[in-house]
């Protein structure tokens, strides 16, 4: 599959969304490093755009600042947004344990966001589970993803879809020798209660 992006993630640019929310929000670094786990060093470095996140870091820091994770998207051309996302403009997200997203809703009004993953061989959300809330689905389109989601493990092959609430602890990764590619649908209104 062809991802010719235009619009590759800025480190500098993410670190200033994170910082600028984080103020507007009146959240402290210290607060941050509490609610996240994270050390005061690596966050400050994040900031400046000096470190690279984990999937589970921006989920942690997007559910503390009480934003939906497609903010952390640098937006594409003017007349992209709203509608139509074509493949040439796609944002990409990429992650420091060999995981990268690609953002394929056109916008950020709706309560649900389409993305697409590749992992690595190997890559991996991060090594403790994580939630957060509102929900996810989707479907594994190349490789295997092990999936696992209050303890339990699914072991998903292409054309295996799944759906879980995001409120339960839950962890993914590519146990395979080859790329997986998931596309992912992310609300962020539940209607299971959190």
């Amino acid at each position: 599959m062809s991802q010719a992006v235009a619009f590759t993630e800025n480190p500098v640019w993410l670190g200033q969304q994170i910082r600028e929310l984080r103020k507007l929000r009146k959240i402290s670094l210290t607060d941050l490093q509490q609610i996240t786990g994270r050390s005061l060093g690596f966050l400050s470095q994040l900031e400046r755009g000096k470190s690279q996140a984990s999937v589970t870091d921006l989920s942690r820091i997007a559910t503390a600042l009480g934003v939906p994770f497609s903010v952390f998207f640098q937006q594409g051309a003017e007349e992209e947004q709203g509608v139509v996302r074509r493949e040439a403009n796609r944002p990409l997200l990429q992650y420091a344990d060999g995981v990268t997203d690609a953002l394929l809703s056109p916008g950020f009004g709706s309560s649900v966001q389409l993305i697409l993953t590749t992992f690595a061989p190997g890559a991996h959300s991060g090594s403790q589970p994580f939630a957060h809330g509102g929900d996810e689905a989707g479907m594994v389109l190349t490789g295997q993803l092990q999936l696992t989601i209050n303890g339990v493990v699914h072991l998903l092959n292409a054309g295996d879809s799944f759906c879980y609430p995001s409120n339960q602890p839950h962890l993914y990764s590519n146990p395979g020798n080859t790329p997986t590619q998931v596309v992912w649908a992310y609300s962020t209104q539940s209607n299971k209660g959190e």
